[in-house]
């Protein structure tokens, strides 16, 4: 696993503690189809101990990126015909069970824009919103800038 289920409660050596003691006792650990293996068979990184149970991860074969406040997987990109300097992607929201990560429909849209201080990210449910978010980023981000280029006229006409 890449990413530790949030649902687990202990800290990695806590869970080192309890799967050795566990491998030493025979406990199991179970799949989402309800299916259980011995412990001592399951990698440490691919088990979590949620909800009292040894719960095998499943393997998340996506990448997921945090945009804003929210854990994404990214899809295709997006064709538009607007004049941005922004990226379009499908997205679909990441949630968590007991064994892992699930993904959400593909309905989100993110926006990605690349500058020299790093990658910005937004999204909304639309090009529309995903741009809005970004813009109001970006604002946020260089706000200063942005006035004084925009104000450079007014701001030498009142020296």
């Amino acid at each position: 696993m890449n990413n530790r289920n949030p649902l687990a409660t202990q800290t990695i050596a806590e869970k080192r503690k309890q799967y050795d003691t566990d491998c030493r006792r025979n406990a199991m650990a179970y799949t989402q189809s309800c299916m259980h293996v011995p412990l001592r068979n399951v990698k440490f990184e691919n088990v979590e101990f949620i909800g009292g149970l040894w719960r095998i991860q499943h393997n998340n074969n996506f990448d997921i990126i945090q945009v804003r406040d929210c854990k994404m997987i990214l899809g295709e990109r997006l064709a538009h015909h607007e004049k941005t300097f922004f990226e379009y992607y499908t997205a679909a929201l990441v949630g968590y069970n007991c064994y892992g990560p699930i993904r959400t429909p593909f309905d989100m849209v993110v926006a990605k824009y690349t500058t020299d201080a790093g990658t910005y990210w937004s999204y909304g449910k639309n090009i529309a919103e995903a741009r809005a978010y970004m813009g109001i980023r970006l604002y946020d981000q260089y706000q200063e800038l942005i006035n004084n280029i925009a104000c450079k006229k007014i701001k030498q006409n009142t020296k």
